[in-house]
């Protein structure tokens, strides 16, 4: 009886790991949250690297670069919707990505972001967000270079946007029926 249940711990190892890595990086998440909500004020800016760098807190209402921030519904939107996407994701690492340690940490990444950002919008109605970085770019009419504040966001967006490029690159390359996978000819 007992090697039936070692065994039984030892075949799921994936999904504790799986769990585990989830947990921490929402706690990581979390923690940096409450630590600029608790000691910044909302647009309060420190410098880490000047002209480059800094934190500044900012309340999201909305979601990537404010987007029905404005709208009275957006809140309820996006507590409905993410639940929802929550569901699609962990079906498709269920029957799917469950094989694949791309796909297994792709899915880690998105769902520790979407739980991470849904815990604010439940307790907060809204995200914090602190990071915040200043960027070069072009002006190709008069090629000219010029910087401009890049949306000031947090951990949790960080992880959903590593985890979907991942997620994309594996559906697009690396997963058994991708699209563009290359197949190795058979001597």
């Amino acid at each position: 009886m007992q090697r039936v249940r070692l065994n039984g711990l030892v075949k799921n190892w994936k999904s504790y790991i799986f769990c585990l890595v989830l947990c921490l990086l929402v706690i990581i998440d979390q923690f940096t949250k409450l630590y600029f909500h608790a000691n910044f004020t909302e647009g309060e800016t420190i410098v880490i690297i000047p002209d480059f760098f800094s934190f500044t807190l900012h309340f999201n209402e909305g979601a990537a670069w404010s987007f029905l921030a404005n709208k009275d519904w957006g809140q309820i939107f996006f507590k409905i919707l993410t639940p929802v996407v929550l569901c699609l994701f962990f079906v498709y690492y269920v029957f799917t990505a469950k094989k694949s340690k791309w796909a297994r940490t792709s899915l880690i990444l998105v769902f520790a972001g979407t739980i991470g950002n849904f815990i604010d919008r439940i307790c907060f109605s809204y995200v914090v967000d602190f990071l915040s970085f200043k960027l070069w770019n072009i002006d190709f009419s008069t090629f000219s270079l010029y910087r401009f504040y890049f949306p000031v966001f947090n951990l949790a967006d960080s992880f959903l946007v590593v985890g979907m490029i991942m997620l994309i690159i594996h559906l697009l390359f690396l997963d058994k029926d991708a699209i563009f996978r290359f197949k190795k000819n058979a001597k």
